[in-house]
């Protein structure tokens, strides 16, 4: 083996020397179990309403998940980092020789960095601790409850290197029931000033045009905008015109792989937010800025906003200032004549983040008994749902009903949010649901809840979240993924923010696709194609 240059050993000992000094500060150890097998776990705090993790002991249903680790014999230590520090050290921390935690959140790290750590023998198999010694939850859970498991996580060897965040959503006897993401309007601007429900993309537009135009927020400003992120392909509004979902993306009613870039629609895409940037109801220097988002709200300037149908979190952004602020959901609109317009969609079975076993861990029966009590259903209901009595009730039918009001601000003042947001930093989210549980007697919400089950049944889609369509890459196609999508990524959200601004005229577009084709982008659709059918392979099987 040929030995390190100079410079090789000493930038690895300022890597080492920085994660120390840079990053130790700021793991934060603490709720540990006094009793049973030890097990570390890194991973990063939560979000709203419980972001610190200092605070996370003040709340009921992590005293609930406490005492269901001592009912298993686990002493977890956490090792929690401030989510903005966590990708540095956690780069740091799996290519230096520190000893590693027995698991860890890979948190922003997709298939193929992660077969490559497998390569390396930096993280073990799962499938193996599951098979030999769970006592039944978790092998249930990846043989027959959650069936995309395997198809989905299973590499090139046989083996599984990683679990997941599962989600299973219900509805009205349907297993798979797909979520979706659309635009959601200020309803109560719009009623204002008479202005109906927009059908149509010409509709919307002069909705937006008017919000401004008669100053709907009453500041005396032409300053209401559409907040997305014109960075990517993950608007609604980009699906209105048939567009995939990201620089890569599947469409399921033709199964195959497309980008967005290649399609028929584009042009207009590109065309029709650049319009919108020109008239100021873009911002480009806030599109997609989510770190400005809660000020845009609390100052009332969003008049529409991509997010889930069903959520009410933008409405109580705004009612300190706007008490009868609601922003209510869109369907899929017409943006061009005979193209029918598709859904963003959200698959209701799906798998998303990844926990890893390193290979420092030395009691696998520890981790098993995590993973059982990770897929036990006191685990799910506590942590897709919280504490029953506190932020859900069953009716007669023993169905689950979440108590209504229950803002971020009120479950943090009573410290009674549910398990999802309080430790998804740190344990998986296992989002076993049934959609009516979010039914209202509001008659808008109601309403909102209504368009979030037509999208249920919309026939047109195009997914988010397509790894979970994808077969886990071979070994040489893990290569060339980390080789080549990281640059086209960048590229692809450059070229599409300088398209909408107007400093690439849409006359340099096919110029400008040759360059990502040059960075790759052909070669990863074929990949991903190649992924995408091998993974309908293994769910017909």
């Amino acid at each position: 083996m040929k030995k390190k240059s100079a410079a090789a050993w000493m930038l690895s000992v300022c890597l080492i020397l920085l994660m120390f000094a840079g990053c130790g500060a700021n793991e934060k150890q603490g709720s540990d179990q006094t009793h049973g097998d030890r097990l570390t776990i890194l991973g990063t705090e939560g979000w709203a309403p419980c972001n610190d993790w200092s605070e996370v002991e003040q709340y009921g249903s992590f005293q609930q998940l406490k005492k269901m680790l001592e009912d298993k014999n686990l002493a977890i230590e956490w090792e929690v980092v401030p989510a903005d520090k966590y990708q540095m050290l956690l780069q740091t921390r799996l290519s230096g020789n520190r000893k590693l935690p027995d698991i860890i959140k890979a948190n922003g790290m997709d298939d193929s960095t992660l077969m490559l750590l497998a390569q390396r023998g930096i993280i073990v198999p799962i499938n193996e601790i599951v098979e030999q010694y769970s006592e039944g939850p978790a092998r249930e859970a990846f043989d027959h409850t959650y069936p995309l498991i395997r198809p989905l996580t299973t590499a090139e060897d046989g083996n599984i290197y990683w679990f997941c965040n599962v989600q299973k959503k219900r509805y009205k006897g349907q297993d798979n029931c797909d979520g979706s993401f659309t635009i959601q309007y200020r309803k109560d601007w719009a009623d204002r000033l008479g202005i109906e429900e927009p059908k149509t993309l010409e509709e919307f537009t002069q909705m937006l045009r008017a919000f401004r135009e008669q100053d709907a927020n009453g500041n005396g400003e032409k300053d209401e905008i559409l907040f997305v992120d014109c960075s990517s392909f993950r608007t609604a509004i980009a699906q209105w015109f048939d567009l995939g979902t990201g620089t890569l993306a599947i469409d399921p009613q033709n199964k195959k792989a497309v980008s967005p870039w290649k399609q028929p629609h584009v042009k207009e895409y590109f065309t029709y937010l650049n319009q919108l940037v020109q008239e100021g109801i873009i911002s480009i220097g806030v599109s997609g800025n989510y770190d400005l988002l809660d000020q845009l709200r609390r100052e009332n300037r969003v008049a529409a906003i991509w997010d889930y149908p069903d959520v009410s979190w933008n409405d109580t952004a705004v009612q300190a200032i706007e008490p009868n602020a609601f922003y209510m959901p869109l369907m899929p609109l017409d943006a061009l004549e005979g193209v029918k317009p598709a859904v963003m969609s959200e698959p209701g079975n799906f798998l998303w983040e990844r926990f890893v076993v390193t290979k420092d861990c030395k009691n696998p029966q520890a981790v098993a008994r995590l993973l059982d009590l990770v897929f036990s259903d006191e685990y799910k209901l506590l942590t897709a749902y919280g504490q029953e009595g506190v932020n859900y009730t069953r009716d007669e039918n023993g169905k689950i009903k979440l108590i209504p009001g229950l803002t971020f601000e009120k479950l943090k003042e009573e410290r009674s949010a549910e398990g999802a947001i309080l430790w998804n930093g740190v344990l998986p989210r296992i989002q076993d649901v049934d959609v009516e549980s979010r039914s209202s007697a509001d008659p808008l919400t109601e309403r909102r809840s209504k368009v979030a089950s037509m999208m249920i049944g919309y026939d047109k889609k195009y997914p988010d979240q397509i790894e979970n369509y994808l077969a886990v890459p071979t070994q040489e196609e893990a290569v060339r993924i980390n080789e080549l999508q990281n640059n086209l990524e960048i590229a692809s959200k450059e070229l599409a923010l300088k398209l909408v601004s107007g400093i690439v005229p849409m006359s340099e577009f096919d110029n400008e696709v040759e360059k990502l084709d040059r960075l790759g982008l052909e070669e990863l659709l074929a990949i991903t194609q190649a992924r995408y059918e091998r993974y309908l392979e293994k769910i017909a099987s």
